[in-house]
């Protein structure tokens, strides 16, 4: 049993922890997160704004919501042309819920 709870602990450390800045279907624009704290081995920073699925939560998110999750994939976001009351997220990313 002690090193489920060791594994439990060590999947914690990789978690970052975000802030729900925007979501798709109450502004027409990207779901956005924002990092507003970081793991020790974080290789993004607080601040960083990531674009991401909300489908993985349930639907059951809202502006301004704290999250904990993992970073899995990211990438640059690309040059796409927004609305102009959108603002692009630095990254896009693919994350998985912590469960916090």
């Amino acid at each position: 049993m002690t090193g489920a709870g060791c594994e439990k602990n060590k999947l914690d450390l990789l978690c970052y922890k975000g802030k729900i800045v925007n979501l798709n279907q109450q502004t027409g624009c990207q779901n956005i997160i924002e990092i507003v704290n970081t793991p020790d081995a974080g290789a993004l920073p607080v601040g960083t704004t990531l674009s991401f699925n909300p489908d993985l939560f349930g639907n059951k998110l809202k502006i301004g919501d704290i999250i904990y999750f993992k970073v899995l994939i990211y990438e640059k976001f690309g040059d796409i042309i927004m609305p102009h009351h959108c603002f692009a997220p630095q990254y896009a990313a693919i994350i998985e819920f912590c469960g916090k």
